[in-house]
């Protein structure tokens, strides 16, 4: 017998991605349908990148709620009105605002539903289980032995760190990804350090320029595989990629053309920076050469062969991978700003999210063996013998090979997702919910 309460939506995770489909849910009047798990205490977004200047490269506008009904109560406009910031906000003429203000703007959102969410919950594992009546159910488990039964769910957790292979069995205190940059920092606050960031993104340079400006790291070394800090392609033609009608474009092609369209697009939005932290960079380069500083050492057409402990630190082997001459890097710190995995048969890329592991047996898949996907974000489960009808799974803001560039942690698709998402929940359960008395 069952004993839980059954969710007709469980959402695992509670970052932008299921933050705002709460949203999409509360305006549909379906504020009660869905229940959220969270690992963390409370509602954080990038918390460990909220560095001073940084900002979301991102239209504000295009937030939680706004393109689908500007009246909403929960737009960054109506944020700012909160706050009586509106005025000052306008005054700065800036095009993006601090990552740190549009952090408040969501976390101020999500406390409007922190009914609906634990906090500090973890889920481990995700399975199928019977209910009373013979049906299957999503069953997810806590890191604290709790347990959740839902009639669908949706994961929205974030894809996880792409890691490169060097450094995979020496992740600790000192090798660590980009996405525990600032609670990691603060162990060596009091130590003169020497640093390796690795990669040639967005945050690669925002943490180079972090670290210094901190009086305690005593060299930087930038290590890439490409030629230096290449700038965002920012057209208004290439980041039609963020666009729900490219989505419907891209959605259906064949996997081999778009890891095509996926490689030809890459400057917008990966390996690549802003124009104001490149010039900012350069600026300060130019600064050390000027004085003859090695305090910032760039490592340009090099990737790590190995990495391994040494003395108090850590020994890299650089390769050049045009010559293929090797070279050896001493440093104290090695951070990876290295990016996340999608979901292939790539190199580095990873079947599905590690959370579908208990019910990869009913993922259908495609030739290449990663899930399919459908257009409204939804994984259906193969169905056996005497289930009567399918489950879904929703893969919340995890679907860039599948849906595009506008999956890859994109704020600007957060509502038109939402809005994808919802339609197909209340289409696909509305007999479950009509007789549960939550449907019209």
């Amino acid at each position: 017998m069952t004993t839980h309460e059954i969710h007709p939506v469980l959402g695992v995770g509670f970052g932008p991605a299921n933050l705002s489909l709460a949203v999409a849910l509360e305006e549909r009047g379906r504020a009660g349908l869905a229940h959220f798990i969270e690992r963390a205490p409370e509602f954080q977004w990038q918390q460990e990148q909220l560095l001073p200047g940084a900002d979301i490269q991102n239209n504000p506008f295009r937030d939680l709620a706004m393109q689908r009904n500007p009246d909403s109560p929960h737009t960054f406009v109506k944020y700012l009105a909160a706050r009586g910031d509106l005025t000052d906000y306008l005054h700065l003429n800036a095009k993006f605002p601090l990552r740190r203000e549009y952090s408040g703007y969501l976390a101020w959102v999500a406390e409007a539903f922190r009914d609906q969410v634990d906090y500090g919950r973890s889920a481990v594992n995700l399975s199928l289980v019977e209910g009373d009546d013979g049906s299957e159910l999503f069953c997810v488990d806590t890191d604290d032995g709790g347990r959740y039964l839902g009639r669908s769910v949706s994961v929205g957790t974030g894809r996880s760190p792409r890691i490169p292979y060097a450094f995979q069995k020496g992740l600790g205190e000192s090798v660590f990804h980009s996405t525990q940059y600032l609670s990691s920092m603060e162990r060596f606050k009091d130590k003169a350090i020497r640093v390796a960031v690795v990669g040639a993104s967005q945050s690669a340079i925002e943490i180079i320029l972090d670290l210094l400006g901190r009086p305690n790291v005593r060299q930087v070394t930038a290590v890439h595989r490409s030629i230096g800090f290449r700038l965002k392609d920012t057209s208004p033609y290439s980041r039609q990629v963020f666009l729900p009608e490219f989505v419907d474009y891209f959605h259906p092609l064949p996997s081999a053309k778009k890891r095509r369209l996926r490689d030809e697009l890459r400057s917008i939005n990966y390996a690549a920076c802003d124009q104001d932290v490149i010039d900012r960079l350069v600026g300060v380069q130019r600064e050390y050469d000027l004085t003859g500083s090695d305090r910032l050492v760039m490592r340009p057409f090099r990737e790590a062969v190995i990495s391994r402990p040494h003395g108090q630190g850590h020994r890299m082997v650089l390769r050049d991978i045009n010559h293929l001459t090797e070279e050896t890097l001493d440093t104290d710190v090695v951070i990876l700003a290295t990016g996340f995995r999608d979901f292939g048969a790539e190199p580095g890329d990873e079947p599905y999210h590690p959370l579908l592991e208990g019910i990869a047996h009913r993922l259908p898949l495609d030739e290449e063996g990663t899930p399919v996907v459908a257009r409204d974000y939804s994984i259906e489960l193969k169905t056996e013998a005497g289930t009567p009808r399918p489950l879904k799974v929703y893969l919340n803001g995890l679907c860039e090979a599948s849906h595009g560039m506008g999956d890859a942690g994109a704020l600007a698709m957060l509502s038109v997702r939402a809005t994808d998402i919802v339609d197909s929940i209340l289409s696909h359960d509305h007999e479950k919910l009509l007789a549960a008395g939550i449907a019209p």
